[in-house]
């Protein structure tokens, strides 16, 4: 068995649907993620349509005296340091339809696919096979680079174990009807082995990380509720101040009339006791 450093520059993450692979999640180091689960692998050859890799098992790992950590981190490293594919739908299904290139100043090629509005538009992430692509969504470079292209949080739906669907966020969206979406699509298209997930995912821009969308909406909702509840209390607390302040006034205006009314009135002449003789 090679040590750990020898095959680290190796280590790549496959993304499975954990439901569907219960079977080989008992034997490799795998952590999860809501439905979808990671799995670590060594690249051992690629050539175009194909890649060729060694699954971790926990043996291997515990061989290389390593942990899960370990190897999802050098994954990720390893992801951030090599190219990733991010097009638009419409360049995707134009490399499918010219896959010997899209024909220059063509009018078929407009009149077939229109160009996107880019408030409506869709993007695919994936790897640069296309293999076991959708692991991109790990990759913390990948991920920040499409927050600042896109302009901020932004939706991922798990189309298959090879790519993701990017949608710019919209306030409009609901996330239950993108799952039902998802999981229609998974229930009659695609094939159980490529299933990934059955609910759409939001990116926090902010926070860096990948949300189920419907708790990224309940997060929100606390969130909100956390800042009115403060705010109340907020306007309780100026408003028990103002009170404070007000009673004290009285009591300060109190005084002063009292020490008038005292400066006021009449004081008792004085009797001098006279000695008699």
């Amino acid at each position: 068995m090679p040590s750990f450093d020898e095959i680290k520059d190796s280590v790549i993450c496959k993304l499975v649907n954990t439901e569907n692979n219960q079977d080989i999640l008992k034997d490799r180091p795998n952590e999860q993620m809501e439905d979808i689960s990671a799995t670590f692998a060594m690249l051992v050859g690629e050539r175009e349509g194909e890649r060729l890799t060694l699954p971790i098992t926990n043996e291997m790992m515990i061989d290389m005296g390593v942990d899960i950590e370990t190897l999802k981190e050098t994954a990720q490293n390893n992801m951030a340091n090599q190219d990733y594919s991010f097009k638009s739908m419409r360049e995707v299904l134009l490399d499918s339809m010219f896959p010997d290139g899209v024909p220059e100043n063509d009018p078929m090629v407009d009149m077939l696919l229109p160009p996107e509005d880019p408030n409506m538009a869709m993007y695919v992430l994936s790897n640069n096979g296309n293999i076991y692509g959708a692991a991109e969504i790990m990759n913390q470079k990948a991920m920040d680079e499409i927050a600042e292209k896109l302009g901020g949080d932004f939706v991922v739906l798990p189309s298959s174990v090879h790519e993701t669907i990017i949608l710019p966020l919209n306030e409009d969206m609901d996330c239950n009807t993108l799952d039902s979406m998802i999981q229609e699509i998974n229930a009659g298209v695609l094939d159980e082995k490529d299933k990934l997930s059955d609910h759409a995912f939001q990116y926090d821009s902010e926070n860096h990380e990948l949300v189920r969308m419907d708790k990224m909406q309940e997060r929100k909702q606390e969130k909100e509720v956390e800042k009115s509840e403060k705010s109340v209390e907020a306007k309780a607390e100026i408003k028990a101040e103002k009170g404070q302040k007000s009673l004290m006034d009285r009591i300060s205006s109190k005084k002063e009339e009292v020490a008038k009314k005292e400066a006021t009135k009449p004081q008792p002449s004085k009797k001098r006791d006279v000695a008699l003789s």
